[in-house]
């Protein structure tokens, strides 16, 4: 591997973990019970909405991490945040704006793939 893939490979996997990494922790709350359902409600989401968002971050957000199915799951993190962007922050609230900017990041990441620091690449070989 010569400096430059090198310098690619490492900056795809740190690119990747810094991209989903509010997306896992948020979905890691699942975990420890801190869904907000009561908040989703008073905005006509149901709970099971709400359970399946929470599940998409988490395993989505694990998956970019790792590398793994990375494609589908940028997507499905792209799908994610399109809902909460309309749902949760109307427009022009800045945070729209961050949730616009992350689905940028992640239809790069769909776009590009991995990188050879993933399990997607060692699949491939």
């Amino acid at each position: 591997m010569n400096n430059n893939s090198t310098l690619q490979s490492w900056g795809l996997l740190v690119g990747r973990i810094l991209l989903v990494i509010v997306y896992f922790l948020g979905g890691f709350s699942l975990l420890k019970g801190e869904v907000p359902i009561d908040y989703a409600a008073s905005k006509g989401v149901p709970a099971l909405f709400v359970w399946i968002g929470f599940a998409i971050k988490l395993f989505g957000g694990l998956a970019v991490i790792l590398g793994f199915f990375t494609r589908w799951a940028a997507l499905a993190l792209v799908v994610f945040t399109l809902g909460t962007a309309f749902i949760f922050h109307p427009y022009p609230d800045m945070v729209f704006l961050k949730e616009i900017s992350m689905i940028g990041g992640l239809l790069i990441l769909a776009a590009v793939g991995p990188g050879d620091l993933s399990i997607d690449a060692r699949r491939a070989k």
